[in-house]
């Protein structure tokens, strides 16, 4: 794929509230037919022989998808009127999703995105980090990170959903562990802080993957079958791994190669590897925040 200067521009998010999971006292008792595809109730007992019920809601499920939280609001007291849970409930988990519509959106910013969610990882030494592939193709699918208090997903919404739902490119903040029910702020205050958290860690990113890959390419460089001819077509090959020009320096200094600076500067010109810049960080972040603001404003 051709890098463009510009690209950046590119990267256009709407944001809205895609589901939430709530907790209220008591059962519900009954779920009108026109609320039904958006409640999910499930009751249980505790071990006080009182009953709560946990359901996850989906207001966009209920006219259409909502765009603006006065809107979403709207629908989403309409569910718990229906329901019978009125203003008696806990929020104990809700997603936000960040959406573009392009149709190659999801592989020009693949990359960007990976980098944004390891940066949040390290910062909050997330251990549960992981990125999936179709089986076939090879194709990443998917990059996460999880932990106790909240999740955070870029994810190819064309494949997933099938190519059913408009989107083609999905970023998604999940927020668990709730102790108010204040969607505004878990979002506008405590989700901006922590990107800006992480953008100070980028140095952090980039050496956890080049110890990474310096480990790999040690434990594979004699193997057979041959997994890669030279050090050439082993970054050539986790590429996708390097994100900046001082990261690629500083894993030819770790493999012990002469003139690194030179050697990366190479590579650039000669192979074409995407680097992402500070700017393009921020730039993406302030999209997020954006688009964020602009849901919870309307």
């Amino acid at each position: 794929m051709v890098i463009k200067k510009d690209k950046i521009n590119d990267y256009e998010l709407t944001g809205s509230i895609h589901t939430l999971s709530i907790k209220s006292p008591g059962m519900v008792e009954y779920v009108p037919p026109e609320i039904k595809p958006c409640i999910k109730p499930q009751s249980v007992e505790t071990k006080t022989g009182d009953v709560i019920t946990r359901s996850i809601i989906n207001p966009n499920k209920l006219e259409g998808d909502l765009y603006s939280f006065s809107d979403f609001d709207m629908a989403f007291q309409t569910i718990l009127t229906e329901c019978g849970i009125a203003d008696d409930y806990s929020i104990i988990r809700a997603d936000m999703r960040f959406d573009n519509f392009s149709d190659d959106n999801y592989l020009k910013f693949a990359k960007l995105n990976r980098y944004l969610i390891s940066m949040v990882a390290v910062t909050y030494q997330s251990q549960n980090c992981y990125r999936t592939c179709d089986l076939f193709t090879h194709e990443q699918l998917s990059v996460a990170i999880k932990n106790r208090a909240f999740e955070l997903e870029n994810y190819d919404k064309f494949a997933e959903s099938h190519g059913t739902d408009p989107a083609k490119n999905r970023l998604e903040e999940r927020s668990l562990r709730w102790k108010n029910n204040d969607l505004k702020k878990e979002f506008t205050e405590h989700w901006f802080w922590r990107w800006d958290k992480a953008l100070n860690h980028r140095k952090l990113v980039e050496r956890k993957y080049n110890e990474a890959l310096v480990k790999l390419y040690e434990q594979r460089k004699d193997a057979f079958p041959v997994q890669f001819r030279k050090l050439t077509d082993f970054i050539i090959q986790y590429q996708g791994s390097i994100f900046t020009k001082r990261q690629l320096v500083d894993l030819f200094g770790r493999l012990g190669i002469p003139n690194a600076e030179r050697r990366a500067s190479y590579h650039k010109t000669r192979y074409g590897i995407e680097f992402i810049s500070l700017q393009e960080c921020k730039q993406a972040i302030a999209e997020i925040k954006r688009a964020t603001n602009q849901f919870f404003d309307t």
